[in-house]
């Protein structure tokens, strides 16, 4: 390997014999022909009286343009140092000490390009290349490519069928990697299709579609239970007639909860929807007569304690600006929710259990009518009833103010429609249809705005049934909720409720489970003041 080194450096030296003159222990020599120069021969130095070597003859071939140089009289030129080149490889000594003229240059090994080389040393006097015309090397010269990437010229213009408009024609080897031509009006594939943004939808395929409804779709839940305790510790561990957490000295799971969803855009038109699944005790504030309950309200797959039922099962047109619910959804009517997540503490209020819907079915226009102001109206088959004894339309109507100050908010929604009479089976009341209203009106107040610690909402609502009392009278019930939150740090709120629930009639309260002891009618006032972390 170190003799063909060797071999390498004594045929380059052929094109530079004067820097090897001057430097004969550099371990590296660029070779001249890569600068376009014609190549050298070089002759042996006689030594130099006084024991020092004298300067080397150069001896220009015969050149009509160029002539030959005088003999340098200028001092010695300082030797050039060869810049670093990565490692070549092993060295051999199994080619000739020079290259015979008109060896083709693939002959000679390579040095790897890097980029531009440094400019090679003239010897003083010595005959300077044009660089705006190089001298063209000789016909038996070797022809070795400069490591100068030539300049950048216009890309060919493919060419175009005569008396043509169409797309241009690829060359034949081009057009043999492009493949077949994709017959006119055939689709393309999903895959082609996903990555053109010029497709047409009916081109994006399937998989494009199932992909877009994936990447908006929603999968969220919890577990949600606890305990409570009746310092009366009644026999029956029955909790007062709560119809919600209504078990004393035992663990409840309350919600198993499973919800689907996506959401409409933002901008333009779209398709949304939601589907929910709830399983535990809280089932009973979610069923629906003629769906997980019979017509009349009796049981179909669900136990007296525990059991499944679907609250939201909807699907939405439109956008965040104006869209339409239609389906199986949560009332907008309150201020509570039934999700663990939409309430701040573990139990419900009064008003929530007894004074106003949990679901309807039906349609629900929702607009938000400005930045601050949003609105809704729907129109609904009752209260929880998806097929009932008596099906009557009923009316959904709401608006919001949220300031833009983010200082206060507030709210007012109502409910009204025809409904059975005497939902809790009382003696003495007719089984007769009349007007069912329920009205909200809430304000919250949040003095710091968004950043404040301290947020109040004040909750007042009403409600009547005709023909819900024995004598054929309306029978209310109205009261106030009030809540405050403190925000102690940024993941931890503590809060208390206060609230008063006047069922005038007796004909609200004790509305839950059969097995629940307590029986309407229980007329009279409640009060509860609750406290909490969250």
């Amino acid at each position: 390997m170190r003799r063909f080194v060797q071999s390498a450096v004594a045929s380059l030296a052929v094109a530079a014999p004067f820097a090897l003159a001057q430097n004969p222990v550099a371990p590296r020599v660029q070779p001249a022909e890569v600068r376009g120069l014609y190549p050298v021969e070089a002759t042996t130095p006689e030594p130099a009286s006084a024991g020092k070597p004298a300067p080397a003859q150069l001896e220009q071939p015969s050149v009509p343009t160029v002539p030959a140089a005088p003999p340098p009289v200028a001092p010695k030129p300082p030797a050039p140092v060869a810049p670093k080149r990565p490692t070549s490889p092993p060295l051999t000594s199994e080619r000739p000490a020079f290259l015979p003229p008109g060896a083709p240059s693939a002959a000679l090994p390579q040095p790897p390009r890097t980029g531009p080389l440094p400019p090679i040393p003239v010897a003083p006097g010595a005959p300077k290349a044009d660089a705006a015309k190089p001298t063209a090397p000789k016909a038996d010269a070797p022809k070795f490519l400069p490591d100068v990437p030539p300049p950048k010229a216009d890309a060919p213009k493919l060419p175009q069928p005569k008396g043509s408009d169409g797309p241009p024609v690829l060359p034949p080897d081009l057009r043999a990697k492009a493949g077949p031509p994709t017959p006119a009006g055939a689709p393309k594939s999903p895959a082609a299709a996903v990555n053109d943004p010029t497709a047409r939808v009916s081109e994006t395929g399937r998989a494009d579609s199932w992909r877009a409804a994936a990447e908006g779709m929603r999968v969220n839940g919890w577990v949600n239970g606890g305990i409570v305790y009746n310092t009366s510790n009644p026999n029956s561990r029955f909790n007062g007639p709560y119809s919600a957490i209504d078990r004393s000295a035992e663990f409840m799971l309350n919600q198993a909860y499973l919800s689907v969803s996506q959401q409409l855009p933002a901008e333009g038109i779209g398709f949304g929807y939601r589907a929910d699944a709830l399983f535990g005790i809280d089932h009973n504030l979610a069923q629906s007569r003629g769906f997980e309950t019979d017509r009349n309200g009796g049981k179909r797959w669900n136990g007296q304690y525990y059991g499944l039922a679907l609250p939201q099962l909807y699907a939405d047109v439109g956008s965040d600006v104006l869209g339409l619910k239609l389906g199986h959804f949560y009332s907008p009517i309150g201020y509570e929710q039934l999700p663990a997540t939409g309430n701040f503490f573990y139990t419900h209020s009064y008003s929530y259990q007894f004074g106003q819907p949990f679901t309807h079915w039906g349609g629900l226009l929702h607009s938000q009518v400005t930045k601050t102001v949003s609105a809704y109206f729907g129109l609904v088959n009752g209260w929880d009833t998806f097929h009932g004894r008596r099906n009557n339309l009923n009316v959904l109507a709401g608006v919001k103010h949220e300031d833009a100050s983010g200082l206060w908010w507030t709210s007012f929604g109502l409910v009204t429609g025809e409904e059975l009479s005497n939902p809790a089976g009382l003696p003495g009341i007719a089984a007769a249809d009349g007007n069912r209203s329920r009205y909200s009106f809430l304000i919250g107040v949040t003095p710091g705005g968004a950043n404040g610690r301290w947020e109040y909402v004040f909750h007042h609502y009403y409600g009547f049934q005709e023909n819900g009392t024995a004598n054929g009278n309306l029978a209310r019930w109205y009261g106030i909720d009030q809540y405050l939150y403190y925000r102690a740090t940024d993941k931890l709120r503590i809060g208390g409720r206060f609230e008063w629930f006047r069922d005038e009639d007796g004909t609200r309260v004790g509305l839950n489970r059969a097995a629940n002891p307590n029986k309407a009618p229980l007329p009279g006032n409640y009060f509860a003041l609750t406290g909490g972390l969250n």
